[in-house]
């Protein structure tokens, strides 16, 4: 629905969605609902279902970084609990995390099967292999 951004007292505001979800538990079969709202600057497009689309498009869009990212710095690193609170030293690990992150994923450490291209497969080789991971870090050629 398109809206002011008086009509929302949220600056930029050009929409209101509203998104039904349907979730089902694997474990346990049940299922469940859920309708959540949402602000966007986007304007609308003139057909009203290539609106919709793009919207959804975009709602989903979300949960691929979500499920791609987040989830699997909270399982591999437990960042959610993380204790660090001085704001260098957090975007300091947070940094280390990404570049582990992106060297699981492009494989430097020459894993022999898809199982072992994954950020716990990848830290257990680092861990095991800590004078390599280190000139790793320090090799200004890279990861070779």
């Amino acid at each position: 629905m398109a809206v002011t951004p008086e009509q929302m007292g949220f600056y930029g505001a050009a929409q209101v969605v509203r998104l039904h979800r349907r979730f089902l538990y694997l474990k346990s079969g049940k299922q469940s609902d859920e309708t959540v709202f949402a602000i966007t600057g986007l304007t609308t497009l003139p057909e009203e279902k290539a609106n919709g689309k793009a919207l959804l498009e975009i709602a989903r869009g979300q949960w691929g970084i979500e499920n791609g990212n987040h989830y699997v710095r909270d399982r591999s690193y437990d960042e959610d609990r993380c204790q660090v609170r001085d704001p260098n030293s957090a975007q300091i690990l947070a940094t280390l995390r990404s570049l582990a992150s992106f060297l699981a994923k492009h494989g430097v450490h020459c894993p022999s099967g898809s199982h072992q291209q994954t950020t716990p497969a990848f830290n257990r080789f680092c861990d095991a292999h800590r004078n390599q991971t280190i000139r790793w870090l320090m090799s200004p050629c890279g990861f070779k």
